[in-house]
């Protein structure tokens, strides 16, 4: 369905094709609803900018090992091997990504009043990104009304939790297999 309004792959050779699939997944998070939109698919993804900071650890014994979650900022905290992950906060701020410094200044606060010494404060990587956030916090998962074109967006702030899963799920479905997990697609969809 998609090729058929002109999506094209580009080679390396810098030739296109359109695009032939049995199957179409649109997985393109808060881009993924102007996508459709042409197509009469109406999503409520509303982009929302949350903010990331990634430390070097400095002491691996003041570091903590486990995914925390502080309820009361908003906050996320994962180790990735030698580094630290914070991430959180949320921003309506449409599809702008500037990073705002009060913002990631206060979630290196934060990290020093919980953590203190355990990642390297003077070296933070700092971005910010945005999560394909739904009114109701559940995803878009399933078919279309083209029976060709099938939908894994909208996953919102547990978008690295879920999407993989998700398409898994999808996959042994579009295949003829049964999920593992009995996800509501494996039925008639309504989008």
């Amino acid at each position: 369905m998609i090729a058929s309004l002109g999506v094209r792959v580009r080679d390396a050779d810098g030739t296109s094709d359109r695009l032939a699939a049995d199957a179409h997944v649109v997985c393109l998070g808060v881009h993924s609803a102007p996508l459709l939109r042409p197509l009469g698919i109406h999503l409520r993804i509303y982009p929302v900018k949350g903010y990331s900071v990634t430390l070097p650890v400095l002491d691996p014994r003041l570091a903590y090992t486990v995914s925390l979650t502080d309820d009361e900022h908003k906050l996320v905290f994962s180790r990735l091997g030698e580094r630290l992950r914070i991430a959180g906060t949320a921003e309506f701020t449409g599809y702008d990504i500037t990073l705002n410094p009060a913002r990631s200044a206060a979630i290196l606060r934060r990290v020093a009043e919980l953590f203190p010494g355990a990642g390297d404060l003077n070296q933070p990587q700092l971005w910010a990104g945005l999560r394909p956030a739904t009114p109701s916090n559940v995803p878009y998962i399933g078919g279309t009304r083209f029976a060709n074109l099938h939908l894994n967006t909208g996953h919102g702030t547990l978008g690295w939790t879920q999407a993989c899963g998700a398409g898994a799920a999808l996959a042994d479905w579009l295949s003829g297999r049964r999920p593992a997990v009995d996800f509501g697609f494996c039925g008639t969809s309504p989008y």
